[in-house]
């Protein structure tokens, strides 16, 4: 614990996946500093999200504008210098973060990942090894507080007619990664519903072209706050390897995340005491009746 106050400033930009595993390093450095001034740079769809976080004092949106746009480079620029920065953390680990130390923080302290270091087994392992070199303790990185981001979502759930208890289902991902979705949640929807499941469908803005498909209830557009309200109150959470399924990882939902060839549940870290991952070569390959046999019978 270092009782010398400090401005520091965290870069963590994302995606939300990532973002999520930054929390609990975010409280531990929190606890490590204390009574400095902590300002975390990420992108704008987090801004919201993380100026709700109790752990940081201030958020600063970084669109990672083109190097050639100067003008919002030193817009940028003048934001940070005007946090008087003392020490700078660098969870991003990126050409990006790197570009900015040489460029604006060349005099400042740098806690971070040399470019020639070996590549950690997980995103989450690296950070826990960036805080240990400070002798920052990992006390939280694993089970982080989450009530932060917990909405009150009983009027939601009450507008859609929604009864407890619920399996919510992520059938979707981002549209950049369409390969990560398993392609039979409208199987899976329609067999609960079978086995006398309440079924609730979450899908983002990128999903809609699934609406037709799934049976069951219909969230979708969520809030970041209401997101994590409903996946806090389901019973049970299946999804793929996306970010509303780390959140309901660090929430200690039961679960599971689904994994295809292209991605990789050990370096994911989502697997939690109640969360389950499975990891399958093929994903059209892998039968309804197999995830069926992950969900308790309590549910």
């Amino acid at each position: 614990m270092e009782t010398q106050t400090r401005n520091i400033l965290v870069i963590k930009h994302g995606a939300l996946g990532d973002l999520m595993q930054s929390v609990g390093v975010l409280m531990d450095i929190r606890k490590h500093f204390i009574g400095s001034t902590i300002t975390l740079l990420t992108t704008p769809p987090y801004v919201q999200l993380m100026q709700r976080f109790p752990y940081v004092d201030h958020v600063i949106a970084d669109n990672r504008a083109p190097i050639w746009r100067i003008d919002q480079q030193i817009k940028l620029k003048k934001k940070l210098q005007r946090q008087e920065v003392d020490l700078v953390i660098d969870l991003q680990n990126s050409d990006r973060s790197r570009m900015y130390q040489q460029f604006w923080f060349m005099k400042t302290e740098w806690i971070g990942r040399a470019v020639d270091e070996d590549k950690p087994i997980s995103g989450l392992s690296g950070l826990i090894e960036l805080l240990a070199r400070s002798d920052i303790a990992a006390s939280d990185v694993y089970q982080p507080d989450m009530s932060w981001m917990v909405g009150d979502v009983r009027k939601l759930l009450n507008k859609h007619a929604v009864k407890k208890p619920f399996i919510a289902l992520i059938p979707g991902s981002s549209s950049q990664h369409l390969e990560k979705r398993w392609p039979h949640y409208a199987a899976l929807a329609n067999a609960l519903i079978d086995l006398g499941h309440e079924v609730v469908n979450i899908l983002g803005p990128e999903e809609t072209n699934l609406r037709q498909q799934l049976s069951g209830h219909i969230v979708q557009n969520l809030g970041w706050f209401e997101l994590a309200g409903i996946l806090d109150a389901a019973a049970f959470v299946v999804g793929n390897d996306t970010g509303p399924s780390h959140i309901a990882s660090y929430l200690n939902n039961q679960g599971l995340a689904i994994f295809g060839p292209t991605t990789s549940a050990a370096r994911a870290e989502i697997g939690r005491r109640n969360f389950q991952t499975l990891e399958v070569p093929n994903l059209d390959a892998l039968t309804v009746k197999q995830v069926l046999t992950y969900i308790p019978e309590l549910v």
